[in-house]
């Protein structure tokens, strides 16, 4: 008889542990998959060098180009861009410029938005691309590409107060 009350307070306990550990509890819808126009939206700042790999690939060998590199490094040590969605703001040399963009196609798979850019030169076609898992930003329109690292907010406020001067010439400060 002892044995068989152990038995059953054994099977009892072994019964009543999924309901004390949960683990008959609804399971938990996982979470969905940030979308790369969600992943566009932040604060970003330029990429030293591969903007700068850029410019140097279209000057090519014009020395009178590239005598404008100090100042185009200037410019993107300051340089912040603001993404909220349907938005892209550029602060830069003293100015904000404001873009709108609306999304035509996504292609989740490869993180990038096929979009219409809306700015002060009319509406055109863009692209934007997520690579390292949503570190960096490639904004692609009318053949030129800006590369940016997403940055802190202190960092963007940082950037956005300095790029309301003017950039130093470098030799003329």
């Amino acid at each position: 008889m002892r044995t068989f009350i152990t038995t059953v307070g054994a099977i009892t306990t072994l019964a009543l542990m999924p309901l004390t550990f949960g683990a008959d509890a609804p399971a938990k819808k996982p979470a969905a998959a940030a979308t790369t126009e969600s992943q566009m939206v932040g604060k970003w700042a330029p990429d030293p060098g591969a903007m700068l790999a850029q410019f140097k690939k279209e000057i090519g060998d014009d020395a009178q180009s590239a005598s404008m590199l100090p100042l185009i490094q200037a410019m993107l040590q300051n340089m912040a861009v603001e993404v909220t969605k349907g938005k892209v703001i550029i602060h830069a040399m003293g100015q904000s410029q404001t873009a709108t963009y609306k999304v035509t196609k996504a292609d989740e798979t490869a993180k990038k938005v096929t979009m219409t850019v809306t700015d002060e030169d009319g509406e055109s076609g863009g692209t934007a691309t997520i690579k390292d898992g949503g570190k960096k930003l490639i904004l692609s329109k009318d053949g030129e590409d800006i590369v940016l690292n997403k940055i802190t907010d202190k960092d963007f406020e940082k950037r956005k107060v300095a790029a309301q001067q003017p950039p130093a010439i470098p030799g003329l400060e």
